[in-house]
């Protein structure tokens, strides 16, 4: 099925095979009427419709072009996933630059768009309304926190195998001729889709682990609260390009005074949003010795450090090693193309950083 409001473009993906979970071989799933719509950002940039009451369509986004642009609107759950490259996503003053081998799962607005060179990805998306009728259960769906993290190992297979089959011309044919779609399509739809958000639901257990340290009487008010101090992660990971943090600009955010902010931060994840802030500084420097040939004060400069000296101690006493040990380390053991170390402030922007 096919949106008119974009190219049809190409259908050349290869067809995946979807893998099985214990649980998924005799699962029904009755009442779900697969509402699924496949869009190819091949031609044209992606105009998505608002949400509303009856919006309940699930739309998978393969975006194969260069620089290929969507935007998502409020009230919509999104899994991005690239499939090689870098993706750019924004979304209410954070910006994340996520690599094949990440994944975001993101509950606001969302504005997409695949690197210049490559950047190719796919994208799950829809009002929780629509994910609830493709076949998630409820129950998985209000576990969920949204989250950069690493990529599910059976993600991306899943919404390979869902484009897949969506694109399948029989799959055209059976939704033409309307409610008759025959069963065995429906239910391996809707068993994807189930199986993405229990991917997703997996990967996060951990984070759900950290829920009761978080503030709050009631698991609700907790789960809220963590939600709130994973926005403040993400502001300290998408605003890592100037290597400065303002603690009081957090907390405004969260409506937090700075020391409850520092608290409640350590509580949860048992460091302060200062110390994140310059443990990410410094796994941005590591790359940056290691994979350019930008000088040292150059890159104490770029990650925020006051000068040359300070950030040889501060790295030192993370990565256990000097600057200058680091660099003849990487090169020694052939890391880092001559091409990237020549690649200066640029490559220095394409340094990749995770929590």
């Amino acid at each position: 099925m096919r949106d008119d409001t974009v190219s049809a473009g190409k259908q050349d993906w290869e067809t995946g095979v979807l893998p099985l979970r214990e649980d998924d071989g005799e699962r029904e799933f009755p009442g779900h009427a697969c509402g699924v719509v496949l869009m190819d950002a091949e031609g044209a940039d992606i105009l998505l419709p608002r949400a509303g009451i009856g919006n309940s369509t699930l739309y998978l986004i393969h975006a194969a072009r260069p620089g290929a642009f969507v935007e998502l609107p409020a009230g919509w759950w999104s899994v991005l996933v690239p499939l090689a490259g870098t993706v750019s996503a924004a979304g209410e003053r954070l910006r994340w630059d996520i690599d094949a081998g990440r994944c975001l799962l993101w509950d606001r607005p969302l504005r997409m768009m695949g690197g210049r060179s490559d950047g190719r990805w796919l994208c799950l998306c829809g009002p929780m309304e629509a994910w609830i009728r493709g076949g998630c259960e409820s129950r998985v769906m209000a576990d969920l926190l949204a989250d950069e993290m690493a990529c599910p190992p059976d993600l991306v297979t899943r919404l390979v195998a869902l484009r897949a089959m969506l694109a399948a011309p029989e799959h055209t044919r059976d939704v033409a001729q309307g409610p008759g779609m025959g069963h065995r399509g429906k239910a391996a739809i809707v068993r994807s889709v189930f199986g993405v958000a229990e991917s997703m639901h997996a990967q996060q257990q951990g984070l759900r682990a950290l829920i009761d340290r978080c503030p709050g009487r009631s698991h609700r008010r907790k789960r809220w609260s963590m939600q709130r101090l994973l926005r403040i992660r993400h502001a300290i990971v998408s605003g890592h390009h100037d290597g400065r943090m303002s603690l009081d600009r957090l907390s405004r955010q969260v409506s937090y005074s700075r020391g409850h902010l520092a608290r409640v931060y350590h509580s949860v994840f048992s460091e302060t949003p200062s110390e994140c802030a310059i443990r990410m500084r410094l796994q941005r420097a590591l790359w940056l010795v290691e994979q350019t040939g930008l000088a040292f004060c150059d890159i104490a400069e770029y990650t925020g450090f006051d000068s040359q000296s300070s950030f040889s101690r501060a790295f030192k006493g993370r990565h256990g090693v000097t600057p200058t040990q680091a660099r003849a380390r990487s090169r020694d053991a052939g890391c880092g193309a001559e091409q990237t170390r020549r690649g200066g402030v640029r490559a220095a922007e394409q340094a990749p950083l995770h929590v």
